[in-house]
């Protein structure tokens, strides 16, 4: 949490520095005008993100199950994962699934079906969201004059998309570790009931 809000913190602070000082004839406002359109675009990103996860976690779980193909994982997807030492960084990136009543920085339930099982959904959601939250946090251009789009909105929305591919890599890091779980827990739940 502490990584994004510093993060954040930074891309006004430079925003508005930089603006300031080069983009006022662009941008033609009073200097203070730069500082709020920046945080009013940060506040923007930031309710359009939790919009849509709202409307996310209210969808059926059914459509976001582990047995769905478009949510699997490739070997190269993995490797590419791993080149980008995403274990080393995973724990660092903002976990807000306690906000739709699932945390997912941990496995608390390694050998209970029913949970991994939920996990995998949760990823699977959270991974839709923020692939939403990458493309529609560009709507920020819309809702600010012309002349704000190339100096503060796109920046804005740049670091959006940055914020939001940090937690989609960490979370598709993780899926095919579960995945493997899943898949051990099945066996055994099929060995049990074949042996009553």
């Amino acid at each position: 949490m502490i990584l994004y809000l510093l993060i954040i913190f930074f891309t006004v602070v430079i925003l508005s520095v930089f603006n300031i000082f080069f983009g006022l004839d662009i941008l033609q406002c009073q200097w203070w005008v730069i500082p709020i359109a920046c945080l009013v675009g940060v506040v923007y990103e930031i309710a359009v993100d939790g919009l849509f996860a709202i409307i996310i976690n209210k969808l059926p779980n059914k459509w976001f199950g582990p047995d769905k193909k478009c949510f699997e994982v490739s070997k190269r997807e993995r490797r590419f994962l791993e080149h980008l030492k995403v274990k080393s960084w995973k724990e660092k990136i903002c976990e807000l699934g306690f906000l739709g009543g699932f945390p997912k920085n941990e496995i608390k339930e390694p050998n209970n079906l029913e949970y991994i099982e939920r996990f995998l959904i949760e990823i699977n959601k959270g991974i839709v969201t923020h692939w939403i939250g990458v493309f529609v946090g560009f709507t920020l251009i819309l809702c600010y004059p012309l002349r704000f789009a190339l100096p503060i909105c796109l920046p804005i929305a740049i670091v959006n998309v940055f914020l939001n591919i940090l937690p989609i890599m960490a979370l598709r890091y993780n899926y095919p570790k579960l995945m493997v779980i899943r898949k051990k827990l099945l066996r055994d739940s099929e060995r049990k009931n074949n042996s009553i």
